[in-house]
């Protein structure tokens, strides 16, 4: 016969800075509401309020509580028991070196039959000479050129400039 794996129950008991740290959180800036729920869910937890009292206070799932509690017990900081965990995202698929190539050509001399450098030409450029690159966007391209305070699209070949 199997019996099911009891759950043991984490007491919350935080100090003074912790409660004052999670209501800054619920009070003050601009928090996630999932991490303002966290927040008052370990201070309701503290107040020794029970499962049932949480989960009507705030509408929020049993399962919720229980891993509330679990991070904070897991935790070494208030923070990172009630915040999200960074989420790694898709990897860049322009590299610094790419960018330098972009910024680079950007200060040559414009291509054949053009005035000055346009983002289609630029985009070509990279992918003609990166292989490994299947697509860049021109707002892309236009936002490397930002960052380093180059606007091709409106500067005239006639006047010098500096890069």
């Amino acid at each position: 016969m199997k019996y099911k794996k009891r759950r043991v129950k984490i007491d919350i008991s935080l100090s003074r800075d912790e409660i004052h740290i999670l209501e800054g959180v619920i009070k003050h800036g601009t928090h996630n509401a999932r991490v303002i729920t966290r927040a008052r869910i370990l201070l309701l937890s503290h107040e020794r309020k029970t499962n049932t009292q949480i989960v009507k206070a705030l509408e929020c799932a049993l399962r919720m509580i229980c891993n509330v509690r679990r991070r904070y017990q897991e935790s070494p900081s208030i923070l990172e028991a009630i915040n999200d965990a960074p989420r790694p995202g898709q990897p860049k698929k322009i590299t610094a070196r790419h960018e330098a190539f972009v910024v680079a050509t950007a200060c040559t001399d414009a291509p054949e039959g053009h005035n000055h450098w346009t983002l289609p030409e630029l985009k070509r450029v990279l992918l003609s000479k990166y292989k490994k690159i299947r697509s860049v966007s021109d707002e892309r391209i236009r936002q490397i050129l930002l960052a380093s305070d180059l606007k091709p699209w409106r500067e005239s070949m006639a006047e010098p400039r500096i890069c």
